[in-house]
């Protein structure tokens, strides 16, 4: 795959998501980027190197000789039938609403936990599809802009991370397109547009509800809300 992205989650972000210890909406977008830019997967690449020879340094610790078989036991315990069947469900129900051919962990989202199968309006340009991730600090979600849809310039009460997924949208800074990683905080005060060739798709997470600066803001009066779940 070429790699055309040209905005990218930073270092600290990335020494994070090797470690494991990223929170998880940043950790299904760092994810979803991945999937697009070579350039942060040789990155990770170089800090899982790094990461495994540190944990070869570490010292062991011991453990119960039968810890191995008391976890095999709680695992062939479980009955995983019904997740199996839900999630198959989903998938079957998210293939006839969603677009297909977004990366793994997105699909993976779509599949298992999604909250509705179709699209909810936001406003005349944009439209959403919530996701549940079972965390309570963001609102994952995708959105969903018309070819030259524009929503009304706005500022952010808190972190919103976005990946473009599918085609590329604007606003005052720049042009974002497939694989682009952005990050908005307090202070950011821009107005994403479409392109004017196809529709854009994103995956987002945000903390904090978006802040309508213009004085058509009363149009986004549903994004004035999120929950996190």
């Amino acid at each position: 795959m070429i790699n055309n992205t040209h905005h990218h989650p930073d270092e600290n972000m990335l020494i994070e998501f090797s470690a494991g210890t990223l929170e998880t909406a940043a950790s299904i977008c760092v994810s979803a980027h991945l999937h697009f830019c070579s350039r942060c997967r040789e990155k990770l690449l170089r800090l899982d190197q790094v990461g495994s020879q540190i944990m070869s340094q570490a010292n062991p610790i011991e453990v119960a000789d039968n810890a191995f078989d008391q976890v095999m036991e709680k695992i062939d315990s479980t009955d995983l039938s019904s997740t199996v069947e839900k999630s198959t469900a989903a998938a079957t129900t998210a293939k006839n609403t969603i677009d297909e051919g977004f990366p793994f962990s997105v699909n993976k989202l779509i599949n298992t936990s999604l909250i509705s199968k179709n699209w909810k309006r936001l406003s005349s340009s944009v439209d959403v599809a919530r996701f549940k991730t079972g965390q309570d600090n963001y609102e994952v979600a995708l959105h969903k802009i018309c070819a030259g849809g524009k929503t009304p310039k706005h500022d952010h009460r808190g972190t919103e991370y976005t990946v473009v997924l599918k085609g590329s949208f604007s606003d005052e800074n720049a042009v974002y397109r497939e694989g682009d990683f952005l990050i908005r905080e307090p202070g950011d005060v821009h107005q994403p547009m479409g392109s004017q060739n196809g529709e854009c798709i994103c995956l987002s997470a945000l903390s904090a509800p978006i802040v309508p600066t213009s004085p058509l803001g009363f149009l986004m009066k549903p994004w004035l809300r999120i929950n996190p779940m």
